[in-house]
This record gives C-alpha cells, structure tokens and sequence, in this order.
C-alpha cells in the first residue's frame, strides 16, 4: 500500500482558493482599522495574504487535489479524505513555519503581530483607565 499519489489540481480548486483568499483580507480589513492604521493599508493586506494563504492553501488546493487524486486511484471516500487531512496538515504546518521564520515573510508576520498587540494595549489601557 503505497500512501503518497499523484495529486490532481483543477482550475476549480484555484477558483475557490482565489475567492477564499479575497473574502478573509477582506473581511479582515474591513474589521482591522485599527492594526491597519497602525500599519499601512498595503502592508497589512500583504501580511495578512501570507498569513492566511498556508491554511487556505492547504485546505482547496493541497487537500483538494490529494482527495482527487485517491479518488481516482480507486480508494474509497473516506479513506480518500483521511489520507488528504495528512497531507494537507502538513502543508498547512510547514507553509506557516516558513512565514513566521523566513525572513521576508517573518518580517510582515512580525509588524502584523506587533501592530495587534499595540492596538491591544492601548484596549487595554483604556479599559483599566490610563491615559491612552
């Protein structure tokens, strides 16, 4: 029994992936003005699209195409998407690695992460009432 197989990619995939990937930056700067101010709005959105595409990714493209790929091979449903949430949890964790250390990426991630917890703390500060 061999676990590794071809996967298939499908426009389809893409499609979905591309929509995914438009809806969660867009809900996320609709609803962070705050981290967005703190940042810019051009590198928010782009910290933001490499923070969210790895889980995205992962879940219509990567599990996506392995599932198809055992389908086609003739496993059945559910062995099909068991042996997919392997592969794409692994993409998933590996894709995330490289954007919190590889240094381009680790530098958006890390001027995302810091613009929350400046937003945070001035919350916080305010609701413990001190001077903001």
């Amino acid at each position: 029994m061999d676990f590794a197989v071809t996967p298939i990619f499908t426009l389809t995939q893409a499609i979905w992936f591309g929509v995914f990937l438009v809806l969660g930056v867009a809900v996320q700067f609709a609803f962070s003005p705050k981290r967005r101010a703190v940042m810019g709005s051009l590198r928010f959105i782009l910290a933001d699209v490499f923070r969210t595409a790895p889980a995205i990714a992962g879940v219509t493209l990567i599990r996506g195409a392995y599932r198809a790929g055992y389908l086609a091979e003739g496993r059945g449903f559910f062995e099909a998407n068991l042996r997919s949430v392997v592969w794409m949890s692994g993409f998933i964790f590996i894709t995330q690695l490289l954007v919190r250390y590889l240094p381009p990426l680790s530098w958006l991630a890390r001027d995302l992460r810091d613009a929350g917890r400046a937003v945070w703390s001035a919350r916080l500060g305010r609701w413990m009432g001190r001077a903001a």
